[in-house]
């Protein structure tokens, strides 16, 4: 197997434990479970080497943060099987009643830890060669396999008002994210537009995105769609610039996380966010979620240090709210693994945005996808491992565009000239 080849095989083996629909792909979840598990030892096999030398090299920092959120992950589910066994329930469903028990085990956290980090010690290995490319394009391709059925499944079945219609990849709301994640790889793949082309292209991703959230009537995926267009397309270079700032990515963060859920009744007097609410379609309310963070507070003194188990929030939003999660990133996160997980959270996204630092310009589409899962962090739970494995780009390097680069220079004096 020659190289390409190799990360060809390994970046779908690592697409197949993060982003796959597995479940749709193979029902049968011992099965699926297994063949997950065995790729995840493989991984650690074909890392050894990294995993030996995570704290010796210039992503110490990183890798040691990185592992201590994988910690707490664990441990929070370890320490409360007990505890979170008195809040289980019955959701009630179109399809039935599902039993809310324990939704994840310590060694289903512990297998997908070990996904995200050999993912992330991957992606650390090859950020400064050509393999990148191949990487970061496989998968695009592979993305895009999932989401053209999935899209076209959605203007079939339209999500009715009121309802969470179901498609290939989930609920409306997952199938705005992989879109979202398409138009990431995408600009991760062509960071500077230089063409008009690759911006034309983006561009029309990104309204793909956008037609599919307001057809199915994802209000949260339509703010995504615009926010992301404007930080991809047209925020000035100036802005741009500004913009990759650690302190600021951080600030945003705590800012537009915490300070909406805890300030949200006051922030909806103003007639500049209800003109946004009405345009998105939402109520005063904002479709239940006002309510939701008024009563989740009563679950924060449970286990403040180290939250309730990776997973585990569905049980506790839906035993003190009536709904399956917070309706809040960073508070869906710290029921999850507390006030250790939320800190090394922060921690792993400023270290990463000081990575951007050394290279605004190069790094700026992955502060483009960070800005609009911060901003939809407010009314959503965009904080799962999928998101923190994409933070592992920060450390691209130029030298992985090199030769793509020179590919493209070659292909448009092509064009140019067959015009002349």
């Amino acid at each position: 197997m020659n190289n390409k080849s190799s990360v060809i095989f390994i970046s779908f083996l690592l697409f197949w434990l993060l982003l796959a629909p597995t479940s749709a792909i193979i029902p049968d979840p011992t099965i699926n479970g297994w063949i997950k598990n065995a790729i995840s030892l493989f991984l650690i096999w074909y890392v050894r080497q990294d995993i030996a030398m995570m704290f010796n090299q210039e992503f110490r920092i990183y890798n040691i943060l990185l592992l201590t959120y994988c910690a707490i992950s664990i441990f929070s589910i370890y320490y409360n099987a007990d505890t979170i066994s008195n809040y289980s329930g019955t959701y009630i469903t179109q399809d039935g009643e599902i039993e809310l028990e324990g939704v994840t085990s310590v060694k289903s956290t512990l297998y997908s830890c070990i996904g995200l980090l050999t993912a992330s010690l991957y992606v650390q290995r090859i950020s400064g060669m050509t393999d990148m490319i191949v990487f970061l394009k496989t998968f695009y391709v592979l993305l895009l396999l999932v989401i053209i059925p999935t899209n076209i499944e959605a203007f079939t079945k339209p999500a009715e008002m009121g309802t969470m219609a179901q498609y290939l990849i989930g609920n409306k709301f997952t199938v705005g994210y992989y879109n979202l994640y398409l138009c990431a790889f995408y600009y991760f793949l062509h960071p500077y537009l230089d063409f008009q082309r690759n911006r034309f292209i983006l561009f029309s991703i990104i309204i793909m995105m956008l037609i599919v959230s307001i057809y199915i009537q994802c209000g949260t995926m339509v703010l995504a769609s615009l926010v992301f267009m404007f930080f991809a397309l047209f925020a000035p270079y100036k802005f741009r610039i500004n913009i990759s700032s650690a302190k600021l990515i951080v600030v945003t963060l705590i800012v537009l996380g915490i300070g909406f859920f805890m300030f949200v009744s006051w922030i909806l007097q103003y007639e500049s966010f209800q003109f946004i609410i009405n345009l998105l379609n939402k109520d005063i309310t904002l479709t239940g979620r006002v309510g939701i963070f008024a009563s989740i507070q009563q679950a924060f003194n449970i286990s403040p240090w180290v939250g309730l188990g990776y997973g585990n929030s569905i049980i506790i939003s839906y035993y003190f709210t009536g709904a399956l999660n917070s309706q809040n990133g960073i508070i869906d996160l710290f029921i999850q693994v507390g006030f250790l997980g939320v800190f090394t959270f922060i921690a792993l996204i400023y270290t990463c945005s000081k990575e951007v630092e050394q290279n605004r310009e190069l790094r700026y589409p992955l502060v483009a996808f960070l800005i609009t899962m911060i901003v939809i962090s407010m009314v959503e739970i965009p904080f799962k491992h999928i998101f923190i494995f994409f933070l592992s780009f920060c450390f691209i390097e130029d030298e992985a565009y090199n030769e793509d680069e020179d590919e493209d220079e070659i292909n448009e004096e092509n064009i140019v000239l067959a015009d002349e």
